[in-house]
């Protein structure tokens, strides 16, 4: 399967957020033929001071520019994260859409591990769902869920082939994100396309260097990584996926597991 992340620089206007996202999208498209899917990282528009400015209404603005963009261009699409306010919920979510090639909404992950400052602001996701594209099923973990075993194990024992994560992860935390997203990829045998903000904003740099993350064919024991790494600044990343040879090694893994109730703890 043919991936691609697209890392705009975040300007300091929505509209040329949005133009530059169409820019990297078309040389992605001139230059890689038969994308299937493009990935946005967690934040790719403008960030301000006053939290309730930077909320969209439920399917709003940032939901219908993303959703045209897969219509006219006739791609899947993950959406990044978006801070949506639903009538149904005292507080906002963090949520990702996913869009067929049709412009379909196909779906949406809310984030499920909220980070920091988020676990006053927003509402939490209670769900974990998988999505199919063609022949594969592929989860969305947005940036924190990563950072924890459960949520991309999970995603794999129920069938997932792909995860995606959009990701916001500022300077100081690429060095633990790098083996975040390694960890997650090796501990169950499965491809990581994970698409990180670049920009500067509240006085954080974020330094894109998105990641596709996946296995070197016939090295089962050990297995060996192939990453292909973004770039510094806007930018995108694209890269060829074998499913076949991970869903094999996956199946080796997830047997080889013991469950954790079958051990003892023992204090002595």
């Amino acid at each position: 399967m043919k991936v691609a992340c697209i890392q705009p620089e975040i300007s300091s206007t929505k509209q040329e957020c949005y133009s530059e996202i169409k820019r990297l999208l078309k040389k992605l498209l001139d230059n890689e033929e038969k994308c299937r899917v493009v990935c946005l990282p967690e934040r790719w528009v403008p960030l301000l001071d006053d939290l309730p400015k930077n909320l969209q209404k439920e399917r709003g603005q940032d939901y219908q520019f993303v959703k045209n963009l897969a219509e006219e261009h006739s791609i899947n699409f993950i959406s990044g994260a978006i801070w949506e306010k639903r009538d149904s919920l005292e507080k906002p979510n963090i949520t990702s859409y996913y869009f067929s090639e049709n412009g379909e909404e196909i779906g949406r992950q809310d984030k499920l591990h909220l980070y920091s400052y988020e676990r006053e602001q927003f509402e939490a996701g209670k769900e974990l769902n998988l999505f199919q594209l063609d022949n594969s099923k592929f989860a969305i973990l947005i940036c924190f869920d990563m950072a924890f075993y459960e949520t991309p194990r999970l995603a794999a024992e129920h069938g997932a082939d792909l995860l995606f994560s959009p990701t916001q992860i500022r300077e100081e935390g690429m060095h633990n994100w790098n083996i975040y997203l390694q960890a997650r990829a090796l501990e169950n045998r499965i491809p990581v396309i994970a698409c990180n903000s670049v920009g500067t904003f509240l006085k954080r740099r974020f330094l894109g260097k998105s990641k596709i993350i996946s296995f070197v064919k016939n090295f089962v024991s050990p297995s060996k990584l192939k990453i292909v790494e973004g770039p510094k600044d806007s930018g995108y990343l694209f890269d060829e996926i074998d499913l076949k040879f991970p869903r094999k090694i996956r199946k080796i893994r997830l047997n080889e597991k013991i469950e954790k109730n079958n051990i003892n703890v023992i204090n002595k």
